[in-house]
């Protein structure tokens, strides 16, 4: 390569991505919506699994103890059924709220389209959670931490449920 490359000159201007010819990605923005496709893909398996994980543990109780007396005589049952259940409220309850939020995103760009693509031009040179807003990006994190942990602590608590019984 030469300086007389004009893909190495400064013009002032950015130049497009370069597209790479065999490669798994033919450029940065094709590698961004891969990673973007996947973080949708295991966000949403930990939604199913969360759910499959959540109903597992009530049969599990269910089928250990076999009735409302001898589960409500056991602390251990009652804690793990009441975080499961409590995890499936919080679940609900979040998506509600998380479905609300993007409404108002949806009804915020549709007064203003203008300020909206500023807001868009802006967002371009720093880190930021357009289009999204903090409190999205928040309750979406949460929302993944009772996903995944309050069921695996209600399964640990049913197995103390088990072995204490």
């Amino acid at each position: 390569m030469s300086l007389a490359d004009p893909s190495l000159q400064s013009t002032g201007s950015v130049l497009p991505p370069a597209k790479r010819v065999g490669a798994l990605y033919s450029d940065s923005t094709d590698a961004l919506k891969a990673v973007r496709e996947d973080y949708l893909y295991w966000t949403g398996r930990v939604t199913d699994s969360s759910l499959q994980l959540s109903l597992a543990i009530i049969a599990a109780n269910w089928a250990a103890f076999g009735s409302v007396q001898k589960i409500l005589s056991n602390r251990w049952s009652k804690y793990s059924l009441g975080l499961v259940i409590v995890t499936l409220g919080l679940n609900l309850f979040g998506a509600w709220w998380m479905g609300e939020l993007h409404q108002h995103r949806i009804d915020y760009a549709g007064k203003d389209a203008g300020r909206w693509e500023k807001e868009c031009a802006a967002a371009l040179s720093h880190k930021g959670p357009w289009p999204f807003t903090r409190m999205i990006e928040y309750l979406g994190f949460s929302l993944r931490i009772i996903k995944a942990w309050f069921p695996l602590f209600a399964g640990a608590l049913f197995l103390l449920a088990l072995f204490r019984a």
